[in-house]
Parts: structure tokens; C-alpha cells; sequence
């Protein structure tokens, strides 16, 4: 962690820490003789948890808030992997261009392709139907949408299925493997 991302006020009898970029903070009140009153912004929720404790338990209560912070500032997020990579596969072109009818004709199967695959998945058929409604509204936003737009919400749809556990995280990666295999005009990274 960087020391110049916090910032740490107080006075007499009284410490707060909090990371300058986002709500995490850490209060610390002394009330009385090894007794302080604890304000927490932890990373698990935005309300305040107020505690009193002992010294003791203040400092191991600091260590985790700390180990929290740590983990949540070092964890990945998935966006690094985007760096400077062309993930539409599109051009400065594509921005405006339209769908010629061949490619809304080859997209159209491509996505019947990928309701066919993602059958052998085995999910339970109230999560099939949400993947096959989501697959059958970028089948029809094909005819609407120009093609740098249709690939965005493609991708949009695709993770927010992922993330959202209607694909299990157990089946995410054959699931990518699918969407490569039926899209294989897309670049995707996955």
C-alpha cells in the first residue's frame, strides 16, 4: 500500500485513518483508561461499525482492517487485462458502421450456434431460459445496432451473465470456450 493514498488526522487522545480514494476508514477514541471507542469503515460495508475495546483488541482490529485493505487494493479486478488490446476487434470504422446483411445473416447463427452449445452446459432450465432470452435480444438488436455497439453490449450481456452466477463460475471457462467457438469472428480474450 502506498502511505500517500491515506491520510491520518487527529488530536489529543483520538486517531482516524482513511484511504483518500474510497469510504474505508479507521477511528480510534480513547475514553478511558484502556478504553476506546472504534469507528470502522470496513471494505464489506459502507455503514460505520462502532465498537469499544481494549487496547489489545485495537490493534488487532487495526490488523485486519488493514489486511482488508490490502487484499482490496491488490486484488485483480479483470480490467488489467484489457490494457491497450483491441477486445472488439474493431476498427475506427466500426464506430458507425452498419451490418452488412451477410454478417447480420452469419451473427444471427452464430448466436443459434451458442444456444445449441451452451444445452450441453446442464444448467437448471430457469437459468437456460434467462441465457436464451438474453441470446435471442442480441439476435434482434443485430438488425439495430451498428456493429461496434452490438459488440459492447455483446460483451456486457456475456459478463453480466458471468458475474451475476446465472453462469456458474464452474462453467464460466467452457462457457468463454462456446462464445470463441461460435464467435471466432470476434477477437475475445478469456
Amino acid at each position: 500500500m502506498n502511505l500517500l493514498d491515506f491520510e491520518a488526522t487527529g488530536e489529543y487522545q483520538e486517531f482516524k485513518i482513511k484511504f483518500k480514494h474510497d469510504y474505508f476508514s479507521f477511528a480510534i477514541e480513547k475514553t478511558r483508561d484502556d478504553a476506546y471507542s472504534l469507528t470502522i469503515f470496513g471494505i464489506t460495508r459502507k455503514n460505520a461499525q462502532t465498537t469499544s475495546s481494549t487496547w489489545g483488541t485495537t490493534v488487532s482490529k487495526f490488523d485486519n482492517w488493514c489486511k482488508q485493505v490490502f487484499s482490496e487494493l491488490n486484488s485483480t479486478t479483470g480490467w488489467e487485462s484489457f490494457e491497450n488490446t483491441n477486445f472488439l476487434n474493431t476498427e475506427f470504422e466500426d464506430l458507425n458502421a452498419q451490418f452488412s446483411d451477410i454478417e447480420k445473416l452469419q451473427t444471427k447463427e452464430n448466436i443459434k450456434d451458442l444456444k445449441a452449445r451452451i444445452q450441453l452446459l446442464n444448467l437448471a432450465p430457469e437459468k437456460l431460459s434467462i441465457i436464451e432470452n438474453k441470446l435471442d435480444l442480441l439476435s434482434q438488436k443485430v438488425d439495430e445496432l451498428n456493429k461496434f455497439d452490438w459488440k459492447s453490449l455483446f460483451i456486457g450481456t456475456i459478463a453480466s451473465l458471468i458475474m451475476t452466477f446465472v453462469i456458474p463460475q464452474e462453467a464460466s471457462g467452457i462457457f468463454w470456450e462456446y462464445i470463441k467457438s461460435s464467435f471466432n469472428n470476434l477477437k475475445i480474450n478469456g
